[in-house]
């Protein structure tokens, strides 16, 4: 039975001048947030207001709430302020659409991220590793790269070719380039009120504008040559029943989100392996003399568990906000519309009330008792992991994030074992990266 609505506020820290002070001074500094979600989940083990008389705001930090949010009630949230403002660098695409619209569109979108399509593109998927396999077996051993880097990079080609059916080539470094600064700008929004920063004329916003010209122009190129040739990619798949400007704000959505979100997580999956060398080698034993395609996928258990792992320790989308359109009952308390709720991947995916040995990379917590993947196998309540979302807007990209990933995992590890140089700190932005990259010497597998 569900508990009687109150008026009364959920608890939470004290949030006069002074604490809400030193809550934007957490969300500044990209090291903080996520640290102190894990922290306000252990005072507050349920949901706790974190914001002010003027913006009411809240964290829930139990399963059964983000369920609650993202399924049950779905229809009484929207997107939060801070992806909506995103929509002034990708456009109206699903990431940004209000629930009216973006169920019609993501109806349209869907067909073309079936698994009979994430069948042609994980060719790509594949053709792209194996591109830079060849690269690096033409460096001196002990060579220092920057995995983050050379991840982005390798996730960019594979996006790139698999949305326009086209390769990047010598693009695809101001692609990068240009994707960086677009990002830099976007995060300094993301902070109470910060859509309206995006007006003032600071340089990192310049640049964030130049930028977002810049890749606006490449992708009207890319989609309309997509229109001309029409080939096996996504854009191709989508001009029939989106309108070239639609085609283009979906384009550039999956293109920002599609390639930071798996290269995030390949990172954190190398540092982690390298941290642990017992669990790297059960990998390479896995992965060894192997051929790893679409359709041996189900052959990588432990591969696809390691990614999984990775994701609960370093989700790349670490932390999801919604914004109460109606007045919403939550665990009793009526939130009034207008009020910003937040869960935390990041944390929950911590929380040593679901998890066994939370802080520890165990991929084995993934694997049944006959060997098998099953991301139910932790034992973990529903609502206690929630890499993609939930609900209606979960990600639409989700089986083409897992192949990817697991994918050039699997045929990078049978040759290589990146040696992580530093533990990097966080920088928990729009997505949950390392800090300043991640250096590492490039070392061939051990035989």
């Amino acid at each position: 039975m569900p508990v009687a609505a109150t008026r009364t506020r959920p608890p939470g820290p004290p949030m006069g001048p002074v604490g809400a002070a030193r809550m934007l001074v957490t969300l500044v500094r990209r090291d903080q947030p996520p640290g102190r979600m894990v922290q306000l989940g252990r005072e507050y083990p349920r949901i706790c207001s974190i914001g002010t008389a003027r913006q009411p705001a809240y964290l829930v930090s139990h399963p059964d709430l983000v369920r609650e949010l993202l399924v049950v009630q779905a229809k009484a949230v929207e997107k939060g302020p801070a992806l909506l403002a995103a929509g002034v660098l990708m456009g109206e695409g699903l990431l940004t659409l209000t629930n009216a619209l973006h169920r019609p569109r993501r109806r349209l979108v869907n067909p073309s991220f079936h698994h009979s399509r994430i069948a042609g593109y994980a060719s790509v998927m594949v053709e792209a590793t194996d591109a830079l396999d060849r690269r690096w077996a033409t460096m001196r051993p002990g060579t220092e790269i920057d995995l983050a880097q050379q991840m982005s990079a390798l996730t960019l080609e594979i996006v790139g070719r698999a949305l326009f059916g086209a390769e990047l080539g010598g693009e695809s470094e101001d692609v990068y380039r240009s994707l960086e600064r677009a990002m830099s700008g976007w995060e300094k929004t993301l902070v109470p009120g910060g859509e309206r920063l995006l007006s003032l004329p600071l340089p990192v916003f310049k640049r964030m504008w130049a930028a977002k010209e810049g890749l606006d122009d490449l992708v009207r190129r890319l989609v309309h040559r997509s229109y001309e040739q029409r080939g096996d990619d996504v854009v191709s798949g989508l001009l029939d029943s989106l309108s070239e400007d639609e085609v283009r704000a979906e384009a550039m959505t999956l293109l920002l989100a599609g390639h930071e979100t798996t290269a995030n997580a390949l990172t954190w999956c190398w540092h982690l392996l390298s941290r642990n060398p017992k669990v790297a080698a059960r990998l390479r034993k896995e992965v060894t003399g192997t051929d790893p395609t679409y359709s041996s996928l189900s052959e990588l258990p432990f591969a696809t568990a390691c990614i999984a792992e990775t994701m609960r320790l370093y989700p790349p989308a670490w932390i999801l906000e919604r914004q109460v359109t109606e007045e919403l009952v939550l665990d009793g308390y009526t939130l009034p519309a207008g009020s910003i709720v937040v869960a935390s991947q990041y944390a929950i995916h911590r929380d040593p009330r679901w998890w066994r040995d939370p802080s520890v990379f165990d991929p084995t917590r993934w694997l049944t008792a006959e060997g098998s993947f099953d991301e139910e196998a932790p034992g973990q309540p529903r609502g206690a992991w929630f890499p993609f979302g939930a609900g209606t807007r979960q990600c639409v990209g989700e089986s083409f994030a897992w192949a990817e990933a697991v994918l050039v995992l699997a045929r990078l590890a049978r040759h290589w074992a990146p040696e992580s140089l530093r533990d990097p700190r966080l920088h928990a932005a729009v997505t949950l990266r390392p800090e300043g990259g991640l250096p590492a010497r490039l070392l061939p597998a051990p035989r």
